[in-house]
Parts: structure tokens; C-alpha cells; sequence
């Protein structure tokens, strides 16, 4: 009589006591950010900077962000693709300038992307034709070239013959804004 009073008395619980619903957590398709920043990263952003940790802020620096989120620059050793973190370890600060039209950062990333990939050994030389010689690169004149040839942007309504382009040039509110 005890078994057939315990199961009569759950079945009718659990007629009465409706069971909790549980809701499964919405799977968010990951963003990723700049390392210790909220801000996200995107291709064709523009990554300014001063040389290093301990060289002076008057001198810049500045590279593109890639569609797998690493970034490319020039250096003396060539046109280099860094991990996004290894980069933000080289300096002691980063200013983010991204396109206002992302189809523009993206064609500049697969630009960047190829330029890369084709001249990796380039010569580091300032003192060149900022729209030719992809054998010979600086920082601003790859993303210059990126944007420009990429994209179709003139950042900074630089003239093609122009030499020696300082990176700061290329924080041009036309097409681009600081996250």
C-alpha cells in the first residue's frame, strides 16, 4: 500500500508542479579583441605606435591588420606578419585607426596580405616613390600601398611621387575613424 501511495503521489506532483525549463546559453560566435582592450579587431585596421618601448614617441611606426588577425609591417629585415599579441608586446602604446567602410579595410588586409607574401625580403629604404618599388618598403608606404592599390583610398591625399611619408599622414578621417 506505502509503494502504490508514493507512486500515485508523484505522478500527481508531477501533473501539478511544472518542471523548471531550462534555457541552453546562446553560443556567441567569439570576438576577438586587441589584447587588453575591448575593442575588437578588425581587417584593415591601422596600428600606430612609436618605435619601441624606450625609443621616442616624435618617431612612428604604424601596420595593417590581416583577415586572420596578425598585423603586417616593415622593418629592416623586411615586410614581417607578426602575432597580433607579439605585436602589442613591442610597444608601449597603440593608437587603432579602423576603416569607416569595412569592405575598404578588408581589400586593404588582402592587399597588405599579398604584398607581404610576394616581397617578404623587401629592402627597408624611406627614401622611395611612395606608390612603387614594392621591393623597397617602409611601414607607411605598405599600408599607404595597401589602401591605395587595395582599396582605391589615397589615405592622406598623398601625392604618388612622395617620399619618405611619415606614418602620422595616414590618419585620414575620411576613411578612417580611432576605435
Amino acid at each position: 500500500m506505502k509503494k502504490l501511495f508514493l507512486f500515485v503521489s508523484t505522478v500527481f506532483l508531477a501533473l501539478i508542479i511544472k518542471p523548471k525549463k531550462i534555457v541552453a546559453p546562446l553560443i556567441q560566435e567569439q570576438t576577438h579583441l586587441y589584447p587588453g582592450t575591448s575593442k575588437s579587431i578588425t581587417p584593415g585596421d591601422l596600428l600606430f605606435s612609436p618605435i619601441g618601448r624606450r625609443e621616442s614617441r616624435f618617431i612612428g611606426h604604424v601596420g595593417i591588420v590581416t583577415k586572420d588577425n596578425k598585423v603586417i609591417h616593415s622593418i629592416p629585415s623586411g615586410v614581417i606578419q607578426d602575432q597580433m599579441e607579439a605585436y602589442f608586446n613591442k610597444f608601449s602604446y597603440i593608437r587603432i585607426y579602423s576603416a569607416i567602410d569595412s569592405k575598404s579595410g578588408e581589400a586593404a588586409a588582402d592587399y597588405a596580405a599579398k604584398l607581404q607574401k610576394e616581397h617578404p625580403r623587401a629592402d627597408y629604404k624611406l627614401w622611395t616613390p611612395i606608390s612603387s618599388l614594392y621591393e623597397e618598403q617602409y611601414c607607411t608606404k605598405i599600408v599607404w600601398q595597401s589602401y591605395h592599390f587595395g582599396a582605391g583610398i589615397n589615405l592622406g591625399k598623398i601625392s604618388p611621387h612622395a617620399r619618405s611619408v611619415h606614418p602620422q599622414r595616414l590618419k585620414d578621417q575620411r576613411f578612417l575613424y580611432e576605435k
